[in-house]
């Protein structure tokens, strides 16, 4: 299951160890690992934000690379906003239509994190939860999950079919209003438009970087032949038919 991880740690060195853990669970194809991030807020309260590169360019190599892909588009109509250890203090897709910024989520995350603290942030796949607890739960002090599924995908949805719902009732409105309300339910209707407009071309960017990542891991994974351990053979097929399925779904959809 494709998902967010986030994982708060008593330091920056703490986090870069995590960060190195999950690249080797990654090497060992026991996940699948996409863009990560580690935030620091030093003791003075700053926040410095860093992104890590993947596997092919070396492990545990951090950047202060710009954000974007996927991760940076988990804000406004597209995206949820999420503490740490207070859990979700936002929502869905309805609620944070007006953040525009690209890197808000990463934003939020930061105003939570306690001054001298760090989080790693990384965008993964993972068919069970074992691997990524062993390695990271031994160094970080709180680890938490989201479905990319439930907590942006299917919120995203249901705000673009209200908005589809709200614009064939302005219309209707349009029509039959009055001369003194007919310029307000213009006005209404324009916004709602635009509204949607927004959200469906970040339904679009957001699917492509999706369907970017998916391809990548899906060249990335060897054959489940390869693997002489019965049991590692089926969790390796079983991941790779998932992505593989996922990304036809992806290229249907367009």
């Amino acid at each position: 299951m494709e998902k967010m991880i986030q994982a708060l740690f008593n330091s920056e060195v703490e986090a870069f160890k995590g960060l190195q853990a999950l690249q080797e669970l990654h090497r060992t194809k026991d996940v699948s690992v996409g863009e990560t991030y580690v935030l620091t807020r030093d003791g003075n309260g700053n926040v410095n934000i860093r992104s890590a590169k993947n596997e092919s360019e070396g492990a545990g190599v951090i950047g202060g690379g710009v954000i974007g892909g996927l991760v940076g588009l988990l804000a406004g109509p597209l995206g949820f906003i999420v503490g740490l250890a207070g859990g979700m203090i936002a929502g869905s897709a309805g609620e944070t239509l007006k953040a525009e910024g690209v890197s808000d989520y990463l934003d939020q995350v930061s105003a939570n994190i306690p001054n001298g603290k760090s989080v790693l942030i990384a965008h993964v796949w993972e068919n069970w939860e074992t691997p990524v607890d062993t390695v990271l739960l031994p160094l970080s002090t709180d680890l938490k999950r989201f479905s990319l599924e439930e907590k942006v995908f299917v919120p995203a949805k249901t705000e673009l079919d209200k908005l589809n719902a709200d614009i064939k009732m302005a219309e209707i409105s349009v029509a039959s209003a009055s001369a003194s309300e007919k310029q307000d339910w213009v006005i209404t209707l324009a916004d709602l438009n635009a509204k949607r407009e927004a959200l469906e071309n970040k339904l679009k960017i957001h699917t492509d970087h999706q369907e970017q990542q998916y391809q990548v891991w899906v060249d990335e994974h060897p054959s489940a032949d390869e693997s002489h351990d019965e049991e590692r053979r089926r969790y390796l097929e079983n991941r790779i038919n998932e992505q593989k399925a996922r990304l036809d779904q992806l290229k249907k959809n367009r």
